[in-house]
């Protein structure tokens, strides 16, 4: 083997540090670039705060809102503390019951001020989206093993996005088939799926489901427990057992028994869960809503505060010949670094924009008639529209948020596959699943459909699919073979 030097040429690409930057700046949600707005302003003398009136600040409200703050008071079935209540407080059991009862109904969250609710904002449906805080990933994980479709589990991605602290859904089955514009029996099946989940009693709708979710996890049904939860918690909170004993026909000693077990069920069942860190903020990048028809996208602007270059900086570096060559080369690197950090959040702006105008070009079915209507999408459908790379897309929409008529939703929501109909057009995976689901429903169970039928079936309705691919979405659906499914 000889040793030696040799000289060769290589091409290689390397990441220029304004490059890395303008990754970095996109990459960033409203909160992280106020953040980083913070300490540019805390690091380089050369920048500082643009002041702009009230006039001239964009129109977009500040709708940063603390976790803690994010939800409102009680729900609707809540059981509600009586006059008795207050008057007596505690009883003979150790437990201040009529506390327990009214801390139950009480959230830590208060509604933001959005932008879709006037000036006197209510707690609408709309208006809230919880942070990804240890509860929501402990849910999300036992949903994607729960048995149910795609749809149903984007539905119950949104609802348990929008379950508080404490573990409760604080809207009716009603409202939310309303918001989502599906059927009542869907939100049923779903809210159903959440509430089995760990930990139980969470997804209730009010304190009463709660604690009957609980007294049905640990076995106790049809006996004092289950009877003095489901319509004696007034009478419980007054400490008026004997009232109990006698609506009920348990004698006193099976009720003292029971209220010893409910004593140890979780009123707040979500509040174990720790919020990691300093308050968790949710704040909509992208606020969307529509204007004269048509769909319009603005940046939130407002809670990020805008920056200019310091006029005495300025004046310095233009009179190079009166300045020392120390100073004037700090003072030079700064302004370079202001003026960099400046323009790549201007392109941060025209980027998000662009790329949430391209979604509204698709998904504008899905804001006018709800979750049914979200039509296959693709980072890469969004990069051609755009005119940018998919990794552009994203780094533009990862941890962003949208305020739309709908809600207040991830831009990465509205990404989802596709299948492709005689005409040409791309059909959404999940309604194309959904089809097979409800052609497997209305099947007759002696002469259930084969793979081969669901496809000669599909393609009558113009959706072109491959029997392999029926198969794989059969099995995603967690639908048994037609043999399996035939009843005779």
């Amino acid at each position: 083997m000889r040793l030696g030097l040799q000289q060769k040429q290589t091409l290689q690409l390397k990441m220029t540090p304004e490059m890395q930057l303008a990754i970095k700046i996109l990459q960033l949600n409203t909160i992280e670039l106020k953040n980083q707005v913070d300490e540019m302003l805390e690091t380089n003398p050369v920048v500082e705060l643009d002041e702009v009136s009230p006039d001239d600040s964009p129109k977009e409200p500040t709708t940063e809102v603390p976790l803690e703050e994010k939800f409102v008071t009680t729900a609707a079935e809540a059981v509600p503390p009586s006059k008795e209540f207050r008057e007596e407080g505690r009883d003979d059991f150790g437990i201040d019951w009529a506390k327990y009862i009214q801390d139950s109904e009480n959230t830590e969250f208060k509604v933001s001020r959005g932008r879709y609710g006037g000036e006197e904002d209510e707690a609408t449906f709309e208006n809230f989206v919880s942070a990804k805080t240890n509860l929501r990933e402990h849910l999300t994980r036992q949903l994607h093993e729960a048995t149910l479709n795609l749809t149903e589990r984007k539905i119950g991605e949104f609802l348990v996005g929008l379950i508080d602290r404490n573990g409760y859904l604080r809207y009716t089955r009603e409202q939310i088939s309303e918001m989502l514009k599906i059927e009542t029996g869907v939100v049923d099946k779903v809210v159903k799926a959440i509430q089995a989940m760990d930990p139980a009693g969470v997804g209730a709708f009010d304190l009463r489901e709660c604690l009957l979710l609980q007294a049905r996890d640990e076995g106790y049904e049809d006996d004092a427990v289950t009877a003095i939860i489901d319509k004696h918690l007034d009478d419980l909170a007054a400490n008026r057992l004997a009232v109990i004993a006698k609506a009920t026909g348990y004698d006193l000693d099976d009720i003292n028994a029971a209220v010893e077990v409910i004593k140890e069920f979780n009123p707040k069942p979500g509040a174990s869960f720790p919020v990691t860190g300093d308050q968790i903020y949710v704040t909509p990048d992208v606020f969307i809503e529509k204007v004269d028809g048509e769909y319009v996208a603005y940046l939130n602007e407002r809670d990020v505060p805008r920056l200019r270059i310091n006029n005495l900086y300025r004046d310095t570096i233009k009179n190079k010949d009166r300045t020392d060559k120390a100073t004037y080369e700090f003072i030079r690197g700064k302004l370079e670094a202001a003026r960099s950090f400046m323009r790549y959040i201007d392109k941060r702006k025209e980027t998000i924009l662009n790329v949430t105008r391209a979604i509204l070009q698709v998904q504008h079915e899905f804001l006018d008639h709800g979750i049914l209507h979200l039509k296959p999408l693709t980072l890469q459908d969004v990069a051609a529209m755009a005119g940018v790379h998919e990794s552009t897309v994203s780094r533009a929409t990862s941890g962003k948020y949208a305020q739309t008529p709908r809600g207040l939703l991830e831009l990465k929501f509205f990404f989802s596959g596709a299948a492709r109909t005689q005409s040409g057009e791309d059909v959404s995976t999940q309604a194309v699943k959904k089809r097979i689901d409800d052609l497997v429903k209305q099947e007759d169970p002696r002469k259930p459909l084969s793979d081969s039928d669901i496809v000669d079936r599909l393609k009558a309705e113009g959706i072109f699919i491959a029997r392999r691919t029926v198969a794989k979405y059969r099995g995603e659906l967690n639908i048994l073979s037609s043999s399996a499914r035939r009843r005779t």
